[in-house]
């Protein structure tokens, strides 16, 4: 009886440690995530301005400048956070939005790659990749992810709808338009600010 006792405890244990971690990760992701959303969607709507009245894409570097001060204030603001501990759950999330940044980096690389060997072939033509509907994809992908692992079903289906919307978007608008970058405003909205919201509201519940 007491080695039952004893091994029910500690799978309730273990199930309290998880589920407390899961929340401690959900109420701790809601700044952050308003914090970035708010930086996609200010940069995305500063690229569009300027591209639109310079007519250079070139402008899409500006994302390098939001990743820097995006960390810079993401560092600042999770010092005061509650720690979380290592867990599956935290694993998971980490190795979830670490793919997704591997990935949107790799097909940026691959583009570039791309176009060197064909200026070296001598292949003609434009290089036409569709990158923003693979970074729309990912994101969503991840973002409803996460929220079927932190099980918040309202966060899941903000990212479905940025998803829909965004690809929608970007199917609907001309091909090397200016206006397709405000995709990632959209994303920035759905997948980011209103999820975070809604994770800022049942961490104060």
């Amino acid at each position: 009886m007491e080695n039952n006792f004893s091994a029910e405890s500690s799978l309730r244990l273990i199930t309290e440690t998880i589920e407390r971690s899961r929340r401690t990760i959900a109420k701790n992701s809601g700044k952050p995530l308003i914090l970035w959303g708010a930086l996609v969607t200010i940069t995305a709507f500063v690229i569009w301005i300027l591209w639109s009245k310079t007519g250079s894409p070139a402008w899409n570097f500006l994302w390098f400048g939001m990743t820097v001060i995006g960390s810079i204030c993401h560092y600042f603001m999770s010092r005061g956070s509650e720690k979380v501990p290592e867990t599956e759950v935290s694993r998971t999330l980490g190795k979830i939005w670490s793919w997704f940044g591997t990935f949107a980096i790799g097909f940026f690389a691959l583009v570039w790659l791309a176009w060197g060997i064909r200026q070296g072939c001598g292949v003609e033509g434009p290089l036409k990749v569709d990158l923003s509907i693979i970074i729309v994809m990912l994101m969503g992908i991840c973002g409803t992810i996460s929220g079927s692992v932190l099980k918040i079903k309202a966060v899941t289906v903000s990212a479905l709808v940025a998803t829909i919307l965004s690809a929608l978007f970007l199917m609907i608008m001309p091909d090397e338009s200016a206006i397709r970058i405000l995709t990632f405003a959209i994303l920035g909205v759905f997948a980011l600010i209103v999820p975070g919201v809604i994770l800022q509201k049942q961490g104060r519940g």
